[in-house]
Protein backbone atom coordinates (compact mmCIF):
# COMPACT_ATOMS: atom_id res chain seq x y z
CA UNK A 1 0.00 0.00 0.00
CA UNK A 2 2.98 2.24 0.81
CA UNK A 3 4.07 2.42 -2.97
CA UNK A 4 0.29 2.75 -3.67
CA UNK A 5 -0.35 5.85 -2.05
CA UNK A 6 2.36 6.52 0.17
CA UNK A 7 2.26 7.98 3.66
CA UNK A 8 -0.99 9.67 4.30
CA UNK A 9 -0.27 10.95 8.33
CA UNK A 10 -2.75 10.41 10.48
CA UNK A 11 -5.20 8.09 8.57
CA UNK A 12 -2.75 5.48 7.70
CA UNK A 13 -2.89 3.16 10.11
CA UNK A 14 -6.53 3.27 10.15
CA UNK A 15 -6.18 2.77 5.85
CA UNK A 16 -3.64 -0.49 7.07
CA UNK A 17 -6.64 -1.70 9.17
CA UNK A 18 -9.47 -1.47 6.69
CA UNK A 19 -6.73 -3.23 4.33
CA UNK A 20 -5.83 -5.82 6.65
CA UNK A 21 -9.45 -6.77 7.50
CA UNK A 22 -10.17 -7.26 3.60
CA UNK A 23 -7.97 -10.63 4.03
CA UNK A 24 -8.86 -11.50 7.31
CA UNK A 25 -10.46 -14.53 8.67
CA UNK A 26 -12.59 -15.45 11.59
CA UNK A 27 -10.68 -16.05 15.14
CA UNK A 28 -7.35 -13.93 13.77
CA UNK A 29 -6.45 -11.08 15.69
CA UNK A 30 -5.07 -7.59 14.82
CA UNK A 31 -2.82 -5.33 16.58
CA UNK A 32 -3.29 -1.52 15.06
CA UNK A 33 -0.05 0.29 16.11
CA UNK A 34 0.14 4.59 15.48
CA UNK A 35 3.22 6.72 16.74
CA UNK A 36 3.80 10.61 16.71
CA UNK A 37 3.00 12.74 19.48
CA UNK A 38 2.50 9.20 21.29
CA UNK A 39 1.47 6.17 21.06
CA UNK A 40 -1.72 4.00 20.33
CA UNK A 41 -1.97 0.08 20.28
CA UNK A 42 -5.86 -1.20 19.46
CA UNK A 43 -6.04 -5.03 19.41
CA UNK A 44 -8.93 -6.57 18.07
CA UNK A 45 -10.24 -9.81 17.08
CA UNK A 46 -11.93 -11.06 13.89
CA UNK A 47 -15.64 -12.66 14.40
CA UNK A 48 -17.86 -14.18 11.84
CA UNK A 49 -19.34 -11.30 10.95
CA UNK A 50 -15.98 -10.17 8.43
CA UNK A 51 -17.98 -11.95 5.47
CA UNK A 52 -20.09 -9.32 5.97
CA UNK A 53 -17.99 -6.91 4.32
CA UNK A 54 -18.86 -5.69 0.99
CA UNK A 55 -15.48 -6.04 -0.81
CA UNK A 56 -16.57 -3.46 -3.73
CA UNK A 57 -16.79 -0.69 -0.95
CA UNK A 58 -13.20 -1.98 0.39
CA UNK A 59 -9.47 -0.10 -0.01
CA UNK A 60 -8.20 -2.34 -2.61
CA UNK A 61 -11.13 -1.83 -4.93
CA UNK A 62 -11.02 1.97 -4.48
CA UNK A 63 -6.97 1.58 -5.25
CA UNK A 64 -7.76 -0.60 -8.45
CA UNK A 65 -9.99 2.18 -9.72
CA UNK A 66 -7.69 5.36 -8.74
CA UNK A 67 -7.22 7.51 -11.64
CA UNK A 68 -3.26 8.61 -12.46
CA UNK A 69 -3.05 12.73 -12.13
CA UNK A 70 -0.74 13.31 -14.58
CA UNK A 71 -0.75 17.24 -14.41
CA UNK A 72 2.22 18.41 -12.44
CA UNK A 73 0.30 22.29 -12.36
CA UNK A 74 -2.84 20.65 -10.92
CA UNK A 75 -0.58 18.62 -8.27
CA UNK A 76 1.06 21.72 -7.09
CA UNK A 77 -2.52 23.37 -6.90
CA UNK A 78 -3.95 20.06 -4.89
CA UNK A 79 -1.19 19.98 -2.73
CA UNK A 80 -1.37 23.81 -1.83
CA UNK A 81 2.47 24.59 -2.83
CA UNK A 82 1.09 26.69 -5.47
CA UNK A 83 -1.69 29.17 -6.35
CA UNK A 84 -4.12 29.22 -9.14
CA UNK A 85 -6.21 31.92 -11.10
CA UNK A 86 -9.63 30.88 -10.71
CA UNK A 87 -11.23 33.61 -12.13
CA UNK A 88 -13.36 36.81 -10.54
CA UNK A 89 -15.91 34.33 -8.50
CA UNK A 90 -13.01 32.98 -6.70
CA UNK A 91 -12.54 36.37 -5.38
CA UNK A 92 -15.90 35.48 -3.41
CA UNK A 93 -15.49 35.35 0.36
CA UNK A 94 -16.94 31.77 1.18
CA UNK A 95 -17.36 31.54 5.11
CA UNK A 96 -19.51 28.86 7.39
CA UNK A 97 -21.85 30.28 9.71
CA UNK A 98 -21.81 27.74 12.52
CA UNK A 99 -24.94 28.49 13.53
CA UNK A 100 -26.53 27.68 10.68
CA UNK A 101 -24.90 24.73 10.17
CA UNK A 102 -25.80 23.69 13.48
CA UNK A 103 -29.53 24.09 12.99
CA UNK A 104 -29.50 22.20 9.42
CA UNK A 105 -26.44 19.68 10.16
CA UNK A 106 -29.14 16.86 8.98
CA UNK A 107 -30.13 18.53 6.14
CA UNK A 108 -26.34 19.22 5.22
CA UNK A 109 -24.07 16.93 6.73
CA UNK A 110 -26.71 13.67 6.70
CA UNK A 111 -28.68 14.57 3.48
CA UNK A 112 -31.72 14.24 5.12
CA UNK A 113 -34.67 15.51 3.70
CA UNK A 114 -38.89 14.97 3.99
CA UNK A 115 -41.34 13.43 2.95
CA UNK A 116 -45.09 13.99 2.70
CA UNK A 117 -47.33 11.56 5.26
CA UNK A 118 -50.34 12.76 2.62
CA UNK A 119 -48.89 11.83 -0.96
CA UNK A 120 -45.47 9.89 0.23
CA UNK A 121 -43.32 12.32 -2.28
CA UNK A 122 -40.18 12.90 -1.21
CA UNK A 123 -38.07 16.19 -1.38
CA UNK A 124 -35.02 17.63 -0.61
CA UNK A 125 -34.00 19.98 1.19
CA UNK A 126 -36.80 19.44 3.67
CA UNK A 127 -39.83 21.48 2.79
CA UNK A 128 -43.11 22.27 4.60
CA UNK A 129 -45.56 22.78 1.83
CA UNK A 130 -45.60 19.37 -0.39
CA UNK A 131 -44.03 20.11 -3.99
CA UNK A 132 -46.33 18.15 -5.16
CA UNK A 133 -48.83 20.09 -7.21
CA UNK A 134 -51.80 17.57 -6.72
CA UNK A 135 -51.53 17.47 -2.80
CA UNK A 136 -50.09 20.78 -1.30
CA UNK A 137 -50.26 19.44 2.21
CA UNK A 138 -48.80 21.47 5.21
CA UNK A 139 -46.71 20.56 7.96
CA UNK A 140 -47.12 17.09 7.17
CA UNK A 141 -43.52 15.68 6.94
CA UNK A 142 -41.20 13.27 8.23
CA UNK A 143 -37.67 12.82 7.84
CA UNK A 144 -36.40 11.09 5.00
CA UNK A 145 -32.36 10.10 4.23
CA UNK A 146 -31.04 10.48 0.81
CA UNK A 147 -27.60 9.61 1.13
CA UNK A 148 -28.51 6.04 1.13
CA UNK A 149 -30.34 6.01 -2.08
CA UNK A 150 -29.48 4.89 -5.53
CA UNK A 151 -29.72 7.69 -8.10
CA UNK A 152 -29.60 8.64 -12.05
CA UNK A 153 -28.34 11.47 -13.64
CA UNK A 154 -31.25 13.66 -14.76
CA UNK A 155 -29.26 16.41 -16.61
CA UNK A 156 -25.31 17.44 -16.63
CA UNK A 157 -23.09 20.41 -17.27
CA UNK A 158 -19.16 21.14 -17.39
CA UNK A 159 -18.52 24.89 -16.24
CA UNK A 160 -15.51 26.59 -17.67
CA UNK A 161 -16.33 29.95 -15.50
CA UNK A 162 -17.41 28.37 -12.19
CA UNK A 163 -14.25 28.39 -9.47
CA UNK A 164 -12.73 25.34 -9.74
CA UNK A 165 -8.98 23.96 -9.28
CA UNK A 166 -9.51 20.87 -11.80
CA UNK A 167 -12.16 22.78 -14.64
CA UNK A 168 -14.50 22.06 -15.84
CA UNK A 169 -16.60 22.17 -12.66
CA UNK A 170 -18.76 19.07 -13.66
CA UNK A 171 -22.85 19.20 -11.37
CA UNK A 172 -26.37 18.37 -12.76
CA UNK A 173 -29.32 17.01 -11.22
CA UNK A 174 -29.64 13.51 -9.90
CA UNK A 175 -33.16 11.69 -10.02
CA UNK A 176 -33.37 9.23 -6.56
CA UNK A 177 -34.77 5.81 -6.42
CA UNK A 178 -38.23 6.35 -4.94
CA UNK A 179 -38.67 10.00 -5.66
CA UNK A 180 -36.65 13.07 -5.12
CA UNK A 181 -34.20 15.54 -7.76
CA UNK A 182 -31.42 17.98 -6.30
CA UNK A 183 -28.56 19.78 -7.64
CA UNK A 184 -24.68 18.35 -6.77
CA UNK A 185 -21.71 18.07 -7.97
CA UNK A 186 -19.93 15.19 -9.49
CA UNK A 187 -16.40 14.15 -8.80
CA UNK A 188 -14.22 10.83 -9.07
CA UNK A 189 -15.67 11.34 -13.08
CA UNK A 190 -15.24 13.04 -16.60
CA UNK A 191 -17.06 15.26 -18.52
CA UNK A 192 -16.98 12.54 -21.20
CA UNK A 193 -17.56 9.32 -19.63
CA UNK A 194 -21.26 10.97 -18.49
CA UNK A 195 -24.35 10.33 -19.58
CA UNK A 196 -28.66 11.39 -19.34
CA UNK A 197 -29.77 8.38 -17.15
CA UNK A 198 -26.40 6.60 -15.83
CA UNK A 199 -26.79 5.56 -12.28
CA UNK A 200 -24.53 7.11 -9.64
CA UNK A 201 -24.42 7.29 -5.72
CA UNK A 202 -23.99 9.35 -3.08
CA UNK A 203 -20.30 10.57 -1.01
CA UNK A 204 -19.82 12.79 1.06
CA UNK A 205 -16.54 14.72 0.60
CA UNK A 206 -14.79 17.99 0.92
CA UNK A 207 -16.20 20.85 -1.03
CA UNK A 208 -14.71 24.19 -0.24
CA UNK A 209 -11.86 25.43 1.98
CA UNK A 210 -12.55 28.31 3.78
CA UNK A 211 -8.77 29.31 4.10
CA UNK A 212 -9.66 33.14 6.31
CA UNK A 213 -10.77 31.21 9.12
CA UNK A 214 -9.08 27.45 8.64
CA UNK A 215 -12.67 25.54 8.37
CA UNK A 216 -13.05 22.85 5.72
CA UNK A 217 -16.95 22.60 4.57
CA UNK A 218 -18.67 19.33 3.41
CA UNK A 219 -21.44 18.20 1.30
CA UNK A 220 -22.35 15.30 -0.52
CA UNK A 221 -21.02 14.61 -4.38
CA UNK A 222 -22.57 12.13 -6.99
CA UNK A 223 -20.22 9.55 -8.13
CA UNK A 224 -21.26 7.58 -11.31
CA UNK A 225 -21.49 3.67 -10.12
CA UNK A 226 -19.04 1.45 -12.08
CA UNK A 227 -20.52 -1.89 -13.42
CA UNK A 228 -19.36 -4.17 -10.55
CA UNK A 229 -20.76 -1.89 -7.84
Amino acid sequence: MMNQIGDTGSPHPLLMFIKALEDARPGEKILVVSFGSGCDALMFEVTDRISELNGNKGLKTRLDRKCELTSYEKYVVFKGLGQADLGLRAEEDIWTRWSFLWRNRKTILGLVGSRCKVCGTPQYPPQRVCVNPGCGAIDKMEEYPFANKRGRIFNYTGDMLAASFDPPAIHGQIDFEGGGRYWFDFTDCSLGELKVGMPVRMSFRKRYYDDRRDIYGYFWKAVPKKEDE
